[in-house]
């Protein structure tokens, strides 16, 4: 059977020609050619072949980019992280790629950004703000939105390598092989228990997107266990209820839609603040204290802060004589950018990502699992630092806008296509001789 049947044309667009031509071969001639065929010389080769036998066509090159996001906290040699590290390779991989799709509209999101990231520069310089590396960060993110929203990057192929590296990570943390900086959570690579959790509910949520129906349950259960391993009671929240998205998301219209969000984030701060004590996530009573005296502190810092906000880099409060980073994405944003900064980042989520305000009763199942990860975000974003400008949030927003704004930018190429390859057509033209008029026709210098 053809994996690419029932898709959206969106999503069999973004799996390229190759690998829609490698799809309509039965999956065992598949495995028998990879492995018998003449390219199946090297290693690497081979392995690619494996995965591709069990999960169907894949672009290696872009799975093993996804795999690296294991080590999106890791610190590298000059001031960047792992992430941003796998950002800059995806845009220059990307480079040497065509745009499998456009996306109406993309110009006016691009000048949309560069006139925030100027509004964020002149708050910085007149509070006297560092701004040069921060805001480095935000154009790189951006950058790895573009390629993913444009499908210059194979996104069937980059999430199964990041699923493949969150269950890795497990391995290698319970076999002793990585850092462990909360035992006893799940930490590994990640080295947060809480960036842990969100990007295991991301990715668990995405994985459904790349799954067979047979493989998607206990894909879920599977991940909604390594979230509840990590601790992260935040991200537990977060992945249960893009589950209830998935499920309702394509039966109710838009009326309906807000009402769900409404009722969720009601269910959600009603659990935080009576169950997250709960003895099964362990003895909390000195960590809750803690976290408590920073959300206070984070309070009288926005309650100070004015509508323009107070530049980059002011994400932090001081409790004590230690600094301490905001634990409420959408405060840190305020704080740094005011309403301004606050409402972009929100309102691209929410109606780029979630599609909140989206007509369509129905969309396509990658689609659907691409909004209910905005929920992940948009969850985590409440009880933890830092989550909206992070490469996990900007490739789940690149996603979203592939599947909601992307077109095949095959049609839009085809006449350019038809004037490069279409053979000279005979002119009346005739050439011109000394002294005859520009513009004669052919009798007129004939004669």
């Amino acid at each position: 059977m053809n994996r690419t049947e029932g898709m959206a044309p969106e999503w069999q667009h973004l799996l390229g020609a190759e690998t829609r031509r490698s799809a309509s071969v039965p999956e065992s001639r598949n495995v028998k050619a990879a492995t018998e065929g003449p390219h199946a010389s090297t290693r690497v080769e081979k392995v690619g072949q494996a995965v591709a036998g069990f999960w169907g066509p894949v672009v290696l090159l872009d799975l093993v980019m996804g795999f690296s996001l294991m080590f999106v906290t890791t610190a590298l040699p000059g001031g960047l992280v792992g992430g941003l590290a796998t950002g800059v390779v995806m845009v220059a991989v990307s480079a040497c790629r065509r745009a499998k799709l456009t996306v109406p509209g993309g110009g006016l999101l691009v000048i949309a950004f560069l006139a925030l990231m100027a509004f964020l520069v002149l708050v910085s310089v007149f509070h006297g703000m560092p701004w040069q590396q921060r805001l480095l960060k935000f154009f790189i993110l951006f950058a790895v939105c573009v390629v993913i929203a444009t499908g210059r990057i194979d996104i069937r192929s980059f999430v199964i390598g990041a699923c493949m590296s969150a269950c890795a990570n497990v391995l290698l943390f319970y076999a002793g092989l990585t850092e462990n900086n909360y035992p006893p959570y799940l930490t590994g690579f990640y080295g947060d228990k809480n960036v842990a959790g969100m990007y295991y509910a991301i990715w668990g949520i995405l994985g459904l997107a790349v799954l067979s129906p047979r493989w998607r349950i206990p894909w879920f259960l599977l991940s909604t266990w390594f979230v509840f391993l990590t601790g992260s009671r935040t991200a537990l929240g977060g992945i249960v209820l893009a589950a209830l998205w998935v499920l309702l998301r394509n039966r109710i219209g838009v009326a309906y839609r807000i009402a769900l969000a409404a009722i969720g984030y009601a269910v959600l701060v009603f659990s935080i603040n009576n169950y997250a004590s709960s003895s099964a996530f362990g003895d909390r009573t000195g960590t809750d204290w803690y976290r408590a005296q920073i959300d206070q502190a984070m309070e009288i810092k926005a309650s100070l802060t004015p509508w323009t906000g107070l530049g980059l880099n002011q994400g932090f409060v001081v409790i004590g004589d230690r600094r301490q980073w905001f634990h409420d994405s959408y405060l840190q944003a305020f704080v740094e950018g005011g309403h301004v900064f606050l409402w972009s980042t929100v309102l691209a989520f929410v109606l780029l990502g979630l599609g909140l305000l989206d007509r369509r009763l129905h969309v396509s199942w990658e689609m659907l699992t691409a909004e209910a990860t905005v929920i992940v975000v948009l969850v985590c974003a409440w009880k933890l630092g830092e989550v909206f400008m992070t490469v996990g949030a900007f490739i789940v927003l690149g996603i979203c806008i592939a599947y909601r704004l992307g077109k095949p930018a095959a049609a839009s190429n085809l006449a350019w296509r038809a004037a490069e390859m279409a053979p000279p057509r005979a002119s009346s033209a005739a050439p011109l001789h000394r002294g005859a008029p520009v513009g004669a026709s052919r009798s007129e210098v004939q004669a």
